[in-house]
């Protein structure tokens, strides 16, 4: 994440804490924390998600724990789901809502790494006075986007600390280290619901969800992950309409992406006898964004 992306983040989020939320940054606030009955409820629905992240919240945690940093998950809406922290960090924790159960939603927090990440739906990183209230001053954050099997914002991944001075040296390292955890549960979902489709890449991902597709036998999309919807402009929800990705698919060849969408844009267009702006609602995209891929692809002769 660059310092400029950074910076437009907070700007953005420190813009609707003052217009949008009307929140006092002065104004003493301790962040809501749910009931048992009320945390068991939101457990029960993202079970799946809590599972799938455990084992990678745990690697991430013993590679910054030295750092005092607590690991935590939260849902969509900014509930944390589950944490990760040292014993010697619990009574911290408590005090500053480290913890499951605990609402870092943006509108009633402020700017905060889970509930900006999950405003902006990208990577954040909040550090000290960067929070909207002044007294979540001494709090560093960061945070990225985990996404479900289907595409779907499923919540953020999140490294917190009270007592983290200066982080910037490492900023690089630890905001790697959080897209990776974040990738990792992606996956980890993707291959459970997909697990009898044959999974293949469309290439390698920088951000926190992998470029995965779900193909069946005769080369049908069944599913794909947030990157790879974003990469091909495949809407959301079900792709059972998409033409056949990969119809043919030679097993002695490494499958080529590129030809590959040239196959499908082929496809949409001898179904609909050519017509672009046909093929492009057939596709999910623009006719301009079909325009210009027919072109990058020389398929203009």
């Amino acid at each position: 994440m660059t310092t400029t992306l950074s910076r437009t983040c907070l700007t953005a989020s420190w813009a609707r804490c003052s217009t949008n939320y009307n929140l006092d940054p002065s104004e003493r606030w301790e962040t809501e924390v749910l009931s048992q009955p009320e945390l068991r409820f939101v457990s029960g629905r993202t079970q799946r998600l809590i599972q799938s992240a455990l084992p990678e919240m745990q690697h991430l945690h013993r590679l910054v724990d030295r750092l005092d940093f607590t690991v935590m998950l939260a849902d969509p809406t900014g509930i944390v789901l589950s944490r990760h922290t040292q014993r010697s960090q619990l009574s911290g924790c408590r005090r500053w809502r480290f913890q499951a159960g605990a609402v870092w939603d943006e509108q009633n927090a402020g700017t905060n790494a889970i509930g900006t990440c999950l405003r902006e739906e990208r990577p954040v990183m909040v550090v000290h006075d960067q929070h909207w209230r002044l007294c979540f001053r001494k709090l560093t954050g960061m945070a990225v986007p985990v996404y479900n099997s289907i595409g779907e914002l499923a919540g953020a991944m999140n490294i917190c600390s009270f007592t983290a001075e200066n982080v910037v040296p490492t900023a690089q390292l630890l905001m790697d280290a959080l897209l990776t955890t974040a990738r990792r549960v992606e996956e980890k979902l993707f291959h459970d619901r997909f697990g009898q489709a044959m999974i293949m890449t469309l290439g390698p991902s920088t951000s926190s969800s992998s470029m995965l597709v779900a193909l069946d036998r005769d080369g049908h999309v069944q599913g794909a992950t947030h990157a790879s919807r974003q990469h091909m402009n495949w809407p959301e929800g079900e792709l059972s309409s998409l033409p056949a990705l990969l119809p043919l698919l030679d097993a002695q060849e490494e499958p080529n992406f590129r030809r590959a969408e040239a196959q499908v844009i082929h496809s949409a267009l001898a179904t609909v006898h050519g017509n672009v702006s046909a093929a492009a609602r057939l596709l999910g995209v623009s006719r301009a964004t079909l325009h210009r891929k027919i072109r990058a692809l020389d398929l203009e002769r």
